[in-house]
This record gives structure tokens, sequence and C-alpha cells, in this order.
């Protein structure tokens, strides 16, 4: 039986299906959510001076975490906002890495860049490290570590010969770069990017910060937020910038080198998708913008594997962007790995309040060898607000212990269907467990859950890739039920590392196995380092290959969970150690393995053909959808920056042809892409206008 639909435009990039909406909610744990602190975003640069704490001024060396190396130290706790950093770099058998340091308790004014280097991490022994174990803290170090002057938030990378480490300083403004011949001679003075400085035009005082970099070669790419960008009315308008108007509050832009930071030939460009109709509804009522997208620090993610580049970023409860690069930089392609959200998303908090289940943030991204992107993040409950038009958007505000899961998204196999929970928390109780029952309680969560800012339970992901295999690895910070940072279920629990791999057979499938506790089933603690040891493992960062088979990674590791700048309740300040190890992927055996049936595995079991006719077309087409089952759909459209044209209400589609007539005559010329998101399937096509 046919049927005739009139529709105008249509397009949903990552249109999540009533299932997978279900699948999101039933990640929320409403018992931690009755005694959950509501956690507002924020970001810290910080100031330099030192917050309210009773530690002395007295310096010890800190205490190693219970495997890897000794790598390096810092009172400053703070090493990322949300995303993970970029901070290792590999040339050969020689490794580099930086960390923010602080080498004095009392105040801040001495923050800085930490380095250390080895020239065989990837020999057969163990490796051994020029700054043994103090890394830029010990005699002979400056008072900023490698950097000239007071800094933070470093990125690291090997180009044209060169470590090449971008920073930023609140104290100067604007981003900060170093760089020497890899391994030898001295650290060139931090040198001021000048594009980053006064931004939003001459006097503005509106500087780059919160840098993250990646490297291709002698090509250098770097995003940052512009901090201060607050006038949703005031567009970055810098030649060759992508101009917006209504503009992004704290945007992330994007910057090029092609000659190893040398030279710099692309500044403060907003990205195709990196807007205000994307990161936010877009919704402008009376020439106001109702819902003002907003960025801020760290929370993008950056990624590169030759000519693909891709940069995503967040926008707390509203969407999550990846603007996509195939040509080294030049051109760019938006698509929409969550958000808009819709009433099947949201639950109500406390019978009343509305919110998502969001991602928190803390994402990573890594490329494989044929240009798909893989993203990784934590999860937490957004809370949410209904726009005049309808849509939900983010509030800026969330119940970070509300969610465990740790969500995964590709552009290949789930480029329409939105994330998938690839793990959530570790049920595993120590023996005997710290306090019983052994769980994560109430009171324990509400205060662990926010020690990290909007960081959730299982949250702090980084992400490898085995060329030689395809494989991907994941490796994140998961809270420990049974542990506490004081003995009690008054406590904070404590988090370990784990680490977790994905195979990709083809087909559409996704094949994931049962994580690991790195210190547990990889390093023999038993019970894991957290249960064992008391020990918080946090802010892992990985190179993003592996190396002679080898993960190469660095993490902070100390005894009290949270930071002594972000979370609650505030920390005193500690000497916290900063630690390097590697695993051998070889000697890993992996067990339980999950098949996730991708996209392509959905459309054969419900779709016979999909096409529309005329194509290209001057004004109207037909969609002509041959369905195997009866389906209950959606179909919307969006142009190539995503926005959307046209959404048409959930209809009912039989089995056989249905032909849904799409008018595009008032359409300009161009690429549009329309999306059925049904009950049991998604897809996405394009149609050209004429």
């Amino acid at each position: 039986m046919n049927k005739k639909l009139l529709l105008g435009l249509l397009a949903l990039a990552a249109a999540h299906s009533a299932a997978e909406a279900q699948s999101l909610r039933s990640h929320i744990n409403r018992d931690r959510l009755r005694n959950a602190r509501l956690v507002s975003r924020s970001v810290n640069d910080n100031t330099p001076a030192r917050p309210t704490t009773t530690a002395s001024q007295r310096v010890q060396a800190p205490t190693p975490a219970s495997w890897g190396e000794l790598v390096g130290q810092t009172t400053y706790d703070l090493q990322t906002n949300r995303a993970t950093t970029n901070r290792m770099a590999m040339t050969g058998n020689a490794l580099s890495m930086v960390w923010t340091q602080n080498c004095v308790i009392g105040s801040f004014t001495n923050r800085g860049v930490g380095y250390n280097y080895s020239t065989d991490a990837n020999g057969g022994g163990t490796p051994s490290f020029v700054n043994g174990t103090a890394g830029a803290c010990g005699a002979s170090a400056g008072t900023f570590g490698i950097a000239s002057i007071r800094t933070g938030w470093p990125e690291l990378a090997h180009s044209n010969g060169n470590e090449v480490v971008i920073a930023h300083s609140n104290a100067v403004g604007g981003l900060k770069k170093m760089m020497r011949p890899l391994g030898s001679g001295t650290w060139t003075a931090s040198e001021t990017l000048p594009f980053t400085v006064d931004i939003d035009g001459p006097g503005s005082g509106l500087s780059g910060f919160w840098p993250r970099m990646v490297a291709s070669g002698s090509t250098l790419h770097l995003v940052y937020c512009d901090n201060g960008s607050t006038d949703p009315a005031s567009p970055i308008a810098q030649p060759g910038n992508i101009v917006q108007t209504p503009g992004v509050v704290q945007p992330v832009v994007y910057a090029r080198s092609l000659d190893g930071g040398m030279t710099w030939d692309k500044s403060n460009v907003i990205l195709t998708g990196l807007d205000n109709a994307n990161l936010a509804s877009g919704l402008v009522v009376g020439g106001i913008a109702e819902d003002t997208a907003s960025v801020g620090g760290d929370s993008y993610a950056i990624a590169v594997n030759g000519n693909n580049v891709a940069v995503c970023a967040h926008n707390l409860g509203t969407n999550t962007i990846l603007s996509k690069s195939t040509d080294g930089g030049t051109t760019w392609t938006a698509t929409r790995i969550m958000g808009g959200f819709t009433d099947a998303d949201t639950t109500n908090v406390n019978g009343s309040t509305p919110a998502v289940l969001d991602n928190d943030g803390s994402m990573t991204m890594v490329i494989d060898n044929a240009g798909t992107v893989h993203w990784f993040a934590g999860s937490s409950l957004a809370l949410v607000r209904r726009l005049s038009n309808g849509i939900w958007s983010g509030t800026g505000r969330a119940f970070t212990n509300a969610s465990d899961a740790l969500l995964y998204w590709n552009d290949r196999d789930l480029r329409s269907s939105g994330p998938i929970v690839l793990d959530s928390l570790d049920n595993s109780c120590p023996t005997p467990p710290v306090f019983t029952p052994c769980e994560l309680a109430s009171s324990a969560a509400a205060a662990g859950g926010s020690a990290y800012g909007l960081a959730g339970i299982v949250s702090m992901s980084t992400a490898t890739l085995n060329a030689a295999t395809g494989d991907v690895y994941v490796m994140y910070a998961g809270g420990r039920i049974g542990t506490s940072s004081d003995g009690t279920a008054q406590g904070q629990y404590l988090r370990d590392l784990y680490l977790k791999k994905l195979s990709f057979p083809g087909g559409g499938q996704v094949v994931t196995y049962q994580a690991k506790n790195i210190s547990r089933d990889i390093k023999n603690i038993p019970d894991g380092a957290a249960a064992s040891n008391g020990e918080e493992s946090v802010y892992p960062s990985a190179l993003h290959t592996v190396e002679n088979n080898f993960i190469h990674y660095q993490w902070m590791s100390d005894f009290e969970p949270g930071t002594a700048l972000q979370g609650t309740p505030v920390d005193s300040e500690v000497e916290n150690a900063i630690m390097y190890d590697r695993i051998d992927v070889s000697t890993l055996t992996w067990s339980a393995p999950v098949i996730v049936t991708g996209i392509r595995e959905e459309l054969a079991a419900n779709v016979l053909a999909v096409s529309a006719s005329p194509n290209p077309t001057t004004g109207k087409t037909t969609l002509n959808l041959n369905l195997k089952q009866d389906a209950r759909a959606t179909i919307v459209v969006r142009n190539v920056l995503g926005q959307e044209v046209l959404r048409l209400p959930a209809t009912s589609l039989a089995v056989g042809l249905n032909a849904v007539s799409l008018d595009l005559s008032s359409q300009g010329a161009g690429v549009y892409f329309y999306t059925v998101a049904a009950d049991k399937f998604t897809l996405t096509q394009r149609v050209v206008k004429q």
C-alpha cells in the first residue's frame, strides 16, 4: 500500500530511535540521583592565588603509584576541566611527555610545564627518563619547568624534528609556544602566538586558552577557546574566518601550521558546524537568540591521521558536533554526534525537572587508517529546558553521579544512530570491601560524583589505535564500588584505570570485550590499586598509536579524590605523582566479546531499497522506501551545515513501497540530507537541488 506524504525538506544527523533513547535512560541510577549534588559548568585556569587550604609549605617527593614509573610531580592537580589532553609524542624510540606542574605548596604562581624524555621507550627493558623521578621539578629546572613564564594546559607534538609545546598563560595572555630539537638543546623562550591575543579585535583583551594540538608530519592542527567571547551578538570577524551571527559564547577556534609551528596559515577559524546554529538550537525570536551556544574551556577534542582531521565540540544538554576534514584542514563537513534531544530522550528528576543523559564533555577521539573517527566520552544527567519552538536545550548544569555509562560512536557504522553505551561501572567488589554493603553508597557518590567538576563516575577517556590490526583501545578512569577515601560510606570513592578493546570485523559490526582493570588485571595488584592501596588514578593521557605493540600512557596518582581547584569538597594541596607505564597488547587475552549490530545490519533487516527520484531535482523529488517490515518513522531534512529545515512528525509506513514527496522548491541550490529515523532503523541519504 503506497502512502503519499507531502513534505518540506529533511535530514536528522544522529537521530535517536526510541530504543536508543531507552538504552541511554537505562543507565540513569535513581538511587544515587536521590542524593545527587547538582554541578554547574565552570572552568578553572586558575589565578595565581592558592585556594583556601590548611596545607603546609613543605615540599615532599610524591609517593609513586603501585605500578609504573614516577616521572614527575605537581601540586597543581587540575590537569583538564573536561576533555582529555594530548601530552605524549613519540619518534622512533624517543618518547616525550608534558603535564601542568607546580613545584611549590602555598602558591600557584610557579605553575608551568612539567617535562620528561626517554630515548628507549620502545626497547626491551624498562624505559629510562632523563629527568628521573622529578620531571621538571628537579634542582636544575626553571621556576616554570620548561616554560619561561607562568603557563598551564600544555599540549605536545613532534614535528619537523622538533618537540613543540603549546600552553596558555593567564598572566600574559594568549597561547605560548616552546620548542627545541628532539631530545636535546635548550627550550626556546615561551613565545606568544600573536593571533591568540585580542582575538575579537584590537583592544578586546580576549585571548586563546585551553589548547589542544595534534601533528601529522610537518602540519600542526590546533584548537583552543576564545576565552571571553560572551556576547553572542559579536562574532569573530577577522580575515579568512567563517563569521557567524549570532556568535558562540566562548567558541572553539582552529589554527594550522604547515611548517611545524614556525608560521600559521590559518588562525581563529570557526569550523563548519561549530557555530550557534549547531551547538545550540539556532532559535532566534525577535532578532534575539533564545538559545545561546556555549562551548567553554576543554569542551572539545581533536584527532588526526594523515590528511584526516576531526574536531568535536560539546554544549552540555544541547548538542555534540563533529567537524571533519579529509584534506588536511582546508575544508570541513559537520555531523551531529549527540543532541537534538526530543521528549523521548528526557526523564524527570525528582518528578518534575526535565533532564537528558548527555556526555560529560570528557571526550577523546582517534582516527583509523580508513579515516573513520572513533569518539568516546563519559556521561552525566544534564538538566534541560524547553524552548518556545519545543526543542530541548541545556542549562549548563548536570548530575554527574547519576549515570555510569561510557559512550562510544564512530562516523562509519554509527553515523546515523547516535552513541552506544560501551561500558559502565565495574561491579566487582574488593575482598574485603572498605565498607559494606559493597556499593557506591549514596553519600559517597554525592560527594565523589562532583570531585572533578562535570566528570562522571566513568570518565576521562583516552584512545589509541593499533594500525597493524585496526583495533582501537580506550583507557578511562572508573569509580570502584566498596572503596572510600576515609574508610566509611560517607567518604569519596576512589578511581582505577581501565582498558577496553574494540574490533571491527566488517559488515557494520563493532565487537567489544570485557574491560580490564589495569592495576588488577594487567599489573596483578590484588583487587586493584584503589581497593588495595587507597590510590586515586585519574587524567590518563595515552599516545594515540600503538608502537611496537606498546600502549604508552601517563596518569596522575595520589591518595585523595578530587583536586585543590575544582569539585566538591576542595582538597588540600599535596604532591601528586605523574606516572608513566606501557602495556604490551600482544600479551593480553580478551574475553566476553559482545557484537554490536551496526546500522548496515539494521537496514538489511528492515529496508529492501531506498531512492530519491529525480536526483538531482529542480524542485520536487519522490523518496521511494521499499520496506521489509512495518515501521513508524520521522523524516527530517538538513542542509550541509546540519541545520534542520523541516521535521515531519512520526508517521506509519507499511511493508512494501512507500512514496514520500519532498518539495525542495523553496530551498536554494545545493546538497541536502534526508534522514528516516524509524523505530527499528535509521538511514540518511543525500539529494541535490539544482
